[in-house]
């Protein structure tokens, strides 16, 4: 149980540190829409990484104890 509340914490960090960068990286002219767009994209780069990370650890974690 305690792989899946770390592997969120671990997410919710890296979400937040790239949100960080993107805001740090924009400057006021731009509009609040592409910011949101970038956050959208971030976030499913996000999940999708998580998820094949998971996907290869447990195959990993069922192929190396039989």
């Amino acid at each position: 149980m305690s792989i899946f509340v770390l592997g969120g914490a671990v997410f919710i960090v890296s979400f937040c540190l790239f949100k960080w960068s993107a805001f740090r990286k924009t400057n006021k002219d731009q509009s609040w829409l592409k910011l949101s767009i970038v956050g959208i994209v971030d976030y499913l780069i996000l999940v999708v990484g998580t998820l094949f990370t998971g996907i290869l650890f447990m195959t990993m974690y069922t192929i190396s104890h039989g």
